[in-house]
């Protein structure tokens, strides 16, 4: 279940804005169930989201998974659209 960004303290100012294109890294993490093998062509991307906060890289930096932030931070995209 999706965290309550009001019941879990996040406000808007707590979540970091990125690039459309991460973003879209982001939005690939959730349709993926979560994870997201990370390839050459959008590692600059998936570095982006990682110092948002919004995905975990694993030790061996091949994958990454979508954090609660990054899946609040989907949630209010959605709610703002």
């Amino acid at each position: 279940m999706a965290p309550n960004p009001e019941k879990s303290g996040l406000t808007a100012a707590s979540l970091t804005p990125i690039s459309d294109a991460a973003r879209a890294v982001l939005r690939s993490a959730r349709v993926e169930g979560g994870r997201l093998d990370i390839n050459p062509l959008r590692e600059h991307l998936v570095a982006e989201c990682r110092k948002a906060g919004y995905l975990h890289i694993s030790e061996g930096a091949r994958v990454a998974r979508l954090t609660g932030l990054g899946q609040a931070y989907l949630d209010r995209l959605m709610r703002a659209h």
